[in-house]
């Protein structure tokens, strides 16, 4: 990932918690995607994140983590995205690539 301010850091801790706290229970993988590594972004103000769930995701946990998100003002653009909607292979390289924030139990 490029070097970062701290008040960056703050927020990405911010949006972290958020997210380890609304799937506390859940049996669910969420990754920090590094889009540029793999050449899938070349927008510097964009986050993505991962959901791999074991069993069906509660989209409405989703939609509210984003909400919850969107209230910090974090100034880059955050996509929450259902992993268990691409390839094995996808998975595979945003693993190898991104950051472990929950692992399944």
């Amino acid at each position: 990932m490029v070097k970062t301010s701290p008040l960056y850091e703050e927020q990405l801790q911010q949006i972290k918690s958020i997210l380890l706290e609304t799937f506390a229970k859940e049996n669910v993988r969420i990754i920090l995607v590094d889009l540029k590594k793999r050449g899938y972004s070349k927008n510097s103000m964009e986050i993505a994140i991962g959901f791999l769930p074991r069993s069906q995701c509660d989209s409405k946990k989703l939609i509210d983590s984003l909400e919850r998100i969107e209230g910090i003002k974090f100034p880059f653009t955050v996509d929450l995205i259902d992993l268990s909607k691409v390839s094995e292979s996808i998975i595979a390289h945003l693993l190898e690539d991104g950051e472990i924030w929950k692992d399944w139990k």
